[in-house]
């Protein structure tokens, strides 16, 4: 498995994916001003796979980082380079 890097200062182009259970995001919603936040709960990575450029840069967030680091794993697998997760 190759390691994955955590992130907490992204560069511009990054963009955050946030994928804790949409009650946290409501509860605690993560406010990153400079950079662009798709909400995008675990639960649904797999069927928004085709919405996401497997070009671009993404730092996946979950509160403790365990959801983030096993689906940016899942992420590389299906093909996609540049992930880290995100850790504020």
């Amino acid at each position: 498995m190759a390691i994955i890097e955590t992130i907490s200062q992204p560069q511009a182009q990054d963009i955050i994916l946030d994928v804790r259970h949409p009650d946290e995001t409501e509860r605690r919603p993560l406010i990153w001003p400079t950079n662009k936040i798709i909400r995008m709960p675990f639960f649904q990575i797999k069927k928004q796979l085709d919405e996401l450029d497997r070009h671009q840069s993404y730092l996946l967030y979950c509160e403790k980082g365990i959801m983030s680091r096993l689906h940016a794993d899942a992420l590389r697998k299906n093909g996609f380079e540049k992930i880290a997760v995100f850790t504020p």
